[in-house]
């Protein structure tokens, strides 16, 4: 069975092991043609022809079928060209004309086949270290007497390779499920091969929202006990699942403007009905918290099922903590003929503002809808801002990680909660 079929691993050799790295980028070339095309024009700018050799080019061979195979032992090979390629971490010395046919009995670890006009054999050696030159020779052994062997390899670094397929992300006409293999690859990379991911600190990252999205995903992965508690939530950005009642996300979140980009640690206690109950249930407290550091923010909003539909303003921060402490009983569903009457006492109590804008949300998302009943969610957010700068000068020398670690340990502090069964001790 063919090995580059998607469901038909190697079930005998762990992930981590260079054949199944291998195997997971032949079979992202195989269905994404943007990663394909990427990859041989890497190969066209890197490959060195001598002045007696026909420089390698798509055009000269996108008009033929092309298959691609993996872990083939002496394979026929009668194509009028072979060009060598060697996959790895870092740029290595290969001379410029030392590549020919030899007796050796060959496996290689990819070949790619272009009709009758053109194959590729890959070695993928993920640590230059372990690079045995003569492995770039094709061997003897059914190899054409017509087929032309190029004298130099194409000499690949994965880190660059890695680089492509994040610049990939960010074309928009890229499909959805060329897209979703294109990240299922990136995030198998950074699990199991780490040391070739080139963006481990935000300042590689040049303020790429996908690269620094990457950075942070595994920033988080790196604090956390639990690396499968690291998640992403469309439309906001990646956060840590956590197993408390009084907050269910903690998230990492990437924003910008024309001018500068920051991250926001966002710890937002009570987003659900069920969430605030608990959470003023604990007697919450934030008089340890430099408010100079943190952005305090009442977060009061209305739900349907699962759905959060109109948010309110609060003017005092205290106040608005306060009341809800105190009256923890008035959280609970309203029937649709109740919520004018709660909404109004919210309001002559300071806890709330209503303006234009919120009675035309409230209209239109709840009263002019059949919805019977709306959740009442009092939650309260606590924001930590950092600056590109910082971030970049922080994660550089390693701070970085231990300065979320402790923000957010500190964020739940305000619940009693000191986070060791969440996260690692740095």
């Amino acid at each position: 069975m063919d090995r580059l079929n998607y469901f038909n691993s190697y079930n005998s050799k762990d992930g981590s092991h260079e054949d199944q790295l291998t195997r997971a980028y032949l079979v992202l070339l195989k269905h994404s043609s943007h990663s394909f095309f990427t990859f041989f024009e890497y190969c066209r700018y890197k490959h060195i022809a001598t002045a007696n050799e026909k420089s390698i080019s798509i055009l000269d061979h996108i008009e033929h079928s092309w298959s691609i195979e993996t872990q083939k032992g002496n394979p026929e090979i009668d194509t009028n060209y072979l060009l060598s390629i060697l996959i790895t971490d870092s740029q290595v010395g290969v001379g410029q004309s030392n590549i020919e046919s030899s007796e050796r009995n060959a496996r290689y670890d990819g070949v790619i086949t272009f009709g009758k006009s053109l194959t590729m054999i890959i070695e993928n050696k993920p640590r230059s270290g372990n690079v045995w030159f003569g492995q770039l020779s094709p061997s003897m052994q059914n190899l054409g007497d017509d087929t032309i062997v190029y004298s130099s390899p194409a000499v690949l670094e994965w880190k660059e390779i890695i680089k492509q397929l994040n610049h990939l992300l960010g074309i928009s006409t890229i499909s959805g499920n060329e897209k979703i293999l294109i990240e299922d690859f990136l995030s198998y990379v950074d699990e199991k091969f780490p040391f070739l991911n080139p963006y481990d600190s935000f300042h590689q990252c040049k303020g790429s929202k996908e690269l620094v999205g990457r950075r942070i995903h595994n920033l988080l992965k790196s604090i956390t006990l639990d690396e499968n508690s690291v998640k992403y939530h469309r439309g906001w950005g990646y956060y840590i699942e956590t197993p408390y009642r009084q907050i269910q996300e903690l998230g990492l979140i990437f924003n910008s403007n024309e001018a500068e980009w920051w991250l926001e640690l966002s710890l937002y206690f009570g987003d659900s009905q069920r969430q605030a109950i608990s959470f003023y249930s604990s007697n919450p407290t934030v008089t340890h918290l430099n408010q100079d550091e943190w952005e305090l923010n009442p977060n009061f909003h209305v739900s349907f099922m699962t759905s959060n539909l109109v948010w309110f303003r609060s003017d005092s921060v205290y106040s608005y903590l306060d009341f809800w402490k105190n009256n923890v009983d008035l959280i609970y569903q309203q029937k649709r003929e109740n919520v004018p009457t709660y909404i109004d006492r919210l309001c002559k109590q300071n806890v709330i503002n209503v303006s234009p804008e919120t009675i035309d949300n409230m209209q239109s998302k709840f009263y002019d809808t059949v919805m019977s009943t709306l959740n009442i969610c009092p939650g309260f957010g606590l924001i930590f801002t950092i600056s590109s700068a910082e971030a970049e000068e922080l994660d550089r020398s390693g701070k970085l990680k231990t300065l979320i670690a402790e923000k957010i340990r500190e964020g739940l502090k305000v619940i009693g909660i000191d986070g060791n069964d969440l996260l690692r001790q740095f």
